[in-house]
């Protein structure tokens, strides 16, 4: 039998009006998965139950992070104040380490011009003081000098025939003349050691202070006028006093006579005779 339109319609308002025959027709129509669909629709809600816990368990995260990344940014901020900080400090300490360091230059070659001033200004006193030294001695030479000679008188190297003929004849060099030349003083005088008197000359360096190279230097020009021919007998023993000792002084003897050869060294406001 044919099924028509009116026929459908029937059924609709059958249907709407007999839900149980819609629950018995349900499945005939749909088939088995219709029956599932409610457990399928179960289960997408579940998942999606799990998916947003899940995205507000990533968002909790997320925050944190953001969180943390804030506090690392205020970190960051801090540690870079700080830096600059610390670099101004160390840009003001290097410009006063070049200003120190600048000042001490400035000191060091302050100090060295003054080191410089007063090592002249020594020569120059030492140069004065050389020449009041030999000038007291050339005064005082009667009473410093009397112990060893009578009639001391000082002279110069001009005075001396001899040198001048051991010079022209090759006796003395250019050197020996160089350090006749040098001498402090010439005192002549004659010999109280010597029962006939007989001239001597004493070679005398005249010193603020007594060191060995000064007995030697006295020493070696006594034996240049020694090799000239003239008579600087030394060691002798000074009248009334004991051997060595004149005005307050010690030492030996100045020149030599064929064995005792010497040096005469003068130290104000004593008079020192040194030898060998």
């Amino acid at each position: 039998m044919a099924f028509t339109v009116e026929d459908v319609q029937d059924l609709i308002r059958l249907l709407a009006e007999r839900p149980e025959w819609r629950a018995q027709l349900r499945p005939l129509i749909l088939g088995d998965e219709f029956d599932r669909l409610p457990r399928i629709v179960e289960e997408l809600a579940e998942a999606q139950r799990r998916t947003e816990q899940r995205v507000e368990e990533l968002a909790e995260a997320q925050r944190r992070t953001e969180q943390r990344v804030e506090e690392l940014a205020e970190a960051q901020r801090r540690t870079e104040q700080r830096v600059e900080e610390l670099t101004v400090r160390m840009d003001q300490l290097t410009e006063r380490m070049d200003r120190v360091e600048a000042q001490i230059a400035d000191l060091v070659r302050a100090t060295e011009a003054l080191r410089g001033e007063t090592e002249r200004a020594h020569r120059r006193l030492d140069a004065e003081l050389g020449y009041l030294y030999e000038m007291r001695f050339e005064r005082r030479a009667p009473s410093l000098f009397g112990a060893w000679l009578r009639k001391p008188r000082v002279i110069s190297l001009s005075d001396l025939d001899l040198v001048d003929q051991a010079e022209d004849a090759g006796v003395l060099t250019e050197r020996d003349m160089a350090e006749l030349r040098a001498l402090d003083l010439l005192v002549e005088g004659q010999d109280r050691a010597d029962p006939e008197r007989r001239p001597v000359l004493l070679a005398v360096e005249v010193s603020r202070t007594i060191e060995a190279r000064d007995v030697e230097r006295a020493l070696a020009r006594a034996k240049i006028l020694e090799r000239a021919g003239y008579r600087a007998p030394g060691g002798r023993r000074p009248a009334g006093g004991r051997p060595g000792e004149a005005a307050g002084g010690r030492g030996g003897g100045a020149g030599a006579d064929g064995g005792d050869r010497g040096g005469v060294t003068g130290r104000l406001p004593h008079l020192h005779v040194h030898g060998r």
